[in-house]
């Protein structure tokens, strides 16, 4: 799957703290530390949060077009009705974000910690996860298109009313993930993942 890079210009001007603004365009935001703030509907275009420590901050329905995470704390953020956009998650902590109903498009995370992340609804388009802890992750009902994982483990993850056609999972940990049978159909997994699917779903391999 090719996707569309972050478009980050050179000259970005650098913060250590969010200022008070409803848009932030060219900015690099370094070593910030903000937790509980509240930025629901912001606008971020071509920023760069390199190192930041935004633990419990209110997302909502904000907008991110060229945005590249890097090294960051985003854990339990609200990024409900959020639209991503060209943005690249590098080694950040997303565990227990809120992302129900967000909108991922041309969106890479790798090597993230995102633990019972809530992706409820979700819509993805053109999508890449390597590298990536998902442990009880709710990735229920979502809308797929172009979604793709590598080498990701999604231990007791709930895939519940997610389609999984064509999802190629050989590479992934699915240990003791909660999904229905329709859903399953056209997913593709080894062997040994394939018997303990039919494990859990109550069937009996001799």
């Amino acid at each position: 799957m090719k996707l569309d890079p972050p478009r980050i210009p050179a000259d970005l001007t650098g913060y250590f703290e969010l200022p008070d603004e409803d848009e932030f365009e060219n900015c690099l935001f370094d070593g910030v530390i903000a937790p509980y703030e509240k930025l629901y509907s912001r606008e971020f275009r071509t920023c760069v949060f390199r190192k930041c420590t935004l633990t419990d901050v209110d997302f909502t329905h904000a907008g991110f077009v060229d945005v590249i995470f890097d090294h960051c704390d985003l854990s339990r953020c609200n990024f409900e009705t959020a639209v991503f956009n060209r943005v690249s998650f590098d080694t950040c902590r997303l565990s227990a974000a809120d992302m129900v109903k967000a909108l991922l498009r041309c969106v890479k995370m790798t090597g993230c910690k995102a633990d019972f992340v809530n992706l409820h609804e979700a819509k993805t388009d053109r999508v890449q996860l390597t590298d990536c802890i998902l442990h009880e992750a709710a990735l229920e009902a979502m809308i797929v298109k172009q979604l793709e994982f590598t080498d990701c483990d999604l231990t007791r993850a709930s895939l519940f009313r997610t389609p999984m056609k064509g999802l190629d999972m050989t590479t992934c940990t699915l240990d003791g993930v909660q999904v229905n049978l329709p859903d399953l159909r056209g997913m593709v997994v080894t062997p040994l993942q394939a018997m303990e699917l039919a494990k859990l779903l109550g069937l009996v391999v001799k």
